[in-house]
């Protein structure tokens, strides 16, 4: 994306604090105003105390073209109306008020850029948030979640720097540039123009050291978010590196990844500090040249007066100041635009489209959900995960999807409340196509349990009436003792109030999924689905949690994953699925009698037992 329309863009996100932005302009050009008086009272100043007999420049006629001459004349005509001791007394007492009054603006601006830099950043970091949070599940079967991470962090400071910390710098500097060189111009054309010859050269270089920062910054947030992303997959399965005693592993990749972003770092930091050198000898360069040439007209007498020649060197010097800040400021806006070239990436990613939950229950399911010749490929994958699949879930059954690891269980769940969009056939409900429904309608059909429970680092409070945050407590504790959990959650330090830590790492397997149950039962919807539940649990959380499910399935529409085949003996009809395919449908008893695919999973696991 091009530069300009990337700071329009980065820039809609400043247009609520435009009149504190304003604001902060106004004084900017106070704080100029008054560095410029300061500067040229310098002059008159000299010639007053060291030639105080020395006649006044004659008064100009009134006119434009006579601006420089009637300033000159005027505030000579107003120092030489004292004597010397009185001219410097005055002088030095407006010099100290104008920098006292320009050091306390200048810090009352910094108060107001320095708040603006905090809210836009707020507003920034909960705009990609809220976009991440609506982006579809493709998105993050794409994306790491350190790289998300990285971008809501880093890339957004990244941003917030480029913009509230050169928005003022863009007005104040060049207006200082224009301020100091419309000076120049008033005291010698000539010479001025001598000055504007190393112009071309900057913005040569000015380009040349931006275009590399772009580059090189991107280069190096890309390698923050790989880091991040391994901090994060480290951290998460920490049990796992500490089982496999990968620890030294792990800390050698990291260390790598570390030195990575350090080397690339370095070489963004390394280009970007060419900027201050090759001004300052431009600035030094262009200083002789002008002292030498000025000095002539003045030693000529043909040019320049010696009082002239002093306040011109003093605003040349005083131009390449801001020069130099406005190549700092490239630097810093390069930087953000790497960064907004990947935020935005993500923005302009359609999200989902969900509109709020309504208040009140849920949608009842009235008929039947179909499934009606669904293939399906994972979005970027040419291999058919789903072939053809028909079976229908009528209201208040159980249907059971049986068979081997890959065979497309868990994507049909997936299918069902539209985590992916069907290819080819359709879903429907009650004779509606979920691709027509609106999501936040379709999925509060639907309550899951799945076999690897995701908790929040929060109460246990909290945990249950999430998803249901207008539940009373007496709801919480109901479906708390119908999952059965409530004989363990009443012996917790703080009962309802006890922090369980990430992914509920203070509770055990079973006491997870039997909250994760009552979740389910608090929400109240009318089609469970339930995956794998119970297969990784020992034989008493088992027992507790089959409890609970039982609980949980009465008079609901259930859609079943199950690895242990006797827990859906009672289904009213189990799939049986191989390869994407429906190979067996049927009762148990009825796949029992036919002898195929499921008598053959059924006698092997029992057989196992």
């Amino acid at each position: 994306m091009n530069a300009p329309r990337l700071y329009r863009r980065m820039f809609r996100f400043l247009r609520p604090y435009v009149l504190t932005l304003a604001l902060t302009m106004t004084l900017s050009t106070v704080i100029v105003t008054l560095e410029g008086l300061s500067l040229w009272l310098s002059a008159p100043l000299i010639k007053t105390l060291f030639l105080p007999d020395s006649a006044p420049p004659a008064k100009p006629a009134l006119s434009v073209h006579n601006a420089y001459p009637l300033l000159k004349y005027y505030t000579y005509a107003y120092l030489q109306r004292h004597d010397p001791a009185t001219a410097l007394r005055m002088v030095c007492l407006f010099m100290a008020m104008a920098f006292l009054a320009k050091n306390l603006i200048s810090y009352a601006k910094g108060l107001i850029i320095t708040r603006v830099n905090l809210d836009v950043e707020r507003d920034l970091r909960n705009g990609v948030y809220r976009h991440a949070l609506h982006m579809p599940v493709t998105y993050y079967d794409r994306n790491r979640s350190g790289n998300i991470m990285s971008l809501i962090v880093r890339d957004i400071s990244a941003i917030n720097s480029s913009m509230t910390g050169t928005v003022d710098k863009l007005i104040l500097e060049p207006f200082r540039v224009v301020f100091f060189v419309v000076m120049l111009f008033a005291i010698s054309v000539k010479l001025t123009l001598m000055v504007f010859v190393v112009l071309p050269v900057l913005a040569v270089l000015v380009w040349a050291i931006g275009t590399t920062v772009r580059r090189r910054s991107r280069r190096m947030l890309q390698t923050f978010s790989g880091l991040m992303a391994i901090l994060h997959e480290t951290m998460s399965g920490v049990r796992t590196v500490k089982m496999f005693n990968m620890e030294l592993v792990e800390e050698r990749t990291s260390t790598t990844e570390s030195q990575r972003f350090v080397d690339r770092s370095f070489r963004a930091a390394a280009v970007s500090a060419l900027g201050s050198p090759i001004i300052e000898a431009l600035a030094v360069a262009t200083a002789v040249i002008l002292l030498w040439c000025g000095g002539q007209e003045v030693l000529s007498g043909r040019g320049l007066s010696p009082d002239d020649f002093l306040p011109f060197l003093l605003y040349v010097f005083s131009c390449f100041k801001p020069l130099k800040t406005l190549m700092g400021v490239n630097t810093t806006l390069q930087t953000g635009f790497a960064a907004a070239d990947r935020v935005y990436a993500l923005l302009d990613t359609p999200p989902e489209h969900i509109s709020a939950v309504p208040a009140g229950p849920g949608p009842e399911l009235r008929d039947a959900i179909t499934v009606d010749h669904v293939t399906f490929s994972y979005p970027a994958c040419d291999e058919v995960v789903l072939h053809d699949i028909s079976f229908t879930v009528p209201r208040g059954e159980v249907v059971a999807l049986v068979g081997a690891s890959g065979s497309g269980k868990s994507t049909i769940l997936d299918l069902l409340p539209r985590f992916y969009e069907v290819g080819q056939g359709r879903i429907a409900i009650d004779g509606q196509d979920v691709r027509q429904m609106d999501l936040s309608r379709l999925r509060r059909f639907f309550g899951t349990v799945a076999q690897e429970t995701t908790l929040f680092n929060d109460t246990v409070y909290n945990n249950i009436a999430y998803g249901a945050p207008q539940a009373s407590e007496e709801q919480v504790v109901a479906c708390a003792k119908a999952a059965n959990a409530w004989e363990f959650i009443e012996h917790l330090p703080q009962g309802l109030r006890t922090q369980i830590g990430e992914q509920g790492a203070l509770l055990s397997g079973g006491q997870r999924q039997r909250l994760a149950i009552a979740r389910a039962l608090l929400r109240n919807p009318p089609v469970l689905i339930l995956d794998e539940a119970t297969s990784a649990l020992d034989t008493e959380s088992e027992r507790l949690v089959q409890g609970a499910i039982n609980t949980l399935m009465a008079n609901r529409t259930v859609v079943v994953v199950a690895h242990r085949l006797s827990t859906i003996r009672h289904a009213n009809c189990i799939l049986v699925l191989d390869n994407g395919r429906i190979v067996e449908r049927g009762t148990h008893d009825e796949l029992m009698a036919a002898s195929g695919r499921y008598r053959t999973l059924h006698d092997l696991q029992f057989a196992a037992a």
